[in-house]
């Protein structure tokens, strides 16, 4: 949506998108610039960042899974409830999760499906496939309208920081420059929401 909004505020841009979960090489490959989700500390590099907004995320579940499996009583309740992930299929699954008082929880869990698509992880769980983490920003329709339902109250995953990397100021073009300032301000709305 901020993208569509963007290139309707500036009809005469054009925009390439490569939606990707690796690490891209900016100057190697040639782009303008490339948006990461990572948590912090984000790493030292010769590339210009800009902070856009922090992202937190939430376990969550369709509302009939949460009655059918009863409300877990903490992070360990979860380890043999049906779950969603992100990732590769090798991969081992967990769920690092803070409480109150800071408490670390690590829950381990074994998908019924992993992919790297966030939409299909969201459909799923939607249709009480499983639990699943999602960035709270991607779901906020979602848990307003009571589709689906925070699994853990008062625990979440770390936070990420969504943030530009670019190769450099100078020379930037105008274009460039003015998504940067859009995505910034979108962010900022979406955060005060």
């Amino acid at each position: 949506r901020m993208l569509g909004e963007f290139m309707r505020q500036y009809p005469r841009v054009e925009l390439q998108v490569d939606e990707t979960n690796r690490r891209v090489d900016v100057i190697g490959e040639g782009l303008d610039l490339a948006l990461r989700v990572r948590p912090p500390p984000l790493q030292d590099s010769d590339l210009v960042l800009r902070t856009l907004a922090e992202r937190r995320q939430c376990l969550v579940a369709a509302p009939e899974l949460l009655q059918r499996m009863g409300r877990p009583g903490g992070p360990m309740d979860l380890s043999g409830w049906p779950s969603l992930d992100m990732g590769g299929a090798q991969e081992a699954h967990r769920w690092v999760l803070f409480g109150p008082d800071a408490v670390r929880a690590e829950v381990r869990h074994r998908p019924r499906l992993v992919t790297q698509s966030m939409l299909a992880l969201r459909d799923a769980a939607l249709l009480g496939a499983g639990v699943v983490q999602l960035p709270s920003m991607f779901i906020r329709e979602d848990l307003r309208s009571g589709a689906l339902a925070q699994v853990l109250p008062g625990w979440e995953p770390r936070r990420e920081i969504i943030h530009a990397v670019y190769a450099s100021r100078r020379g930037q073009l105008p274009a460039v420059r003015a998504l940067l300032d859009h995505l910034a301000q979108q962010f900022k709305a979406l955060q005060e929401e």
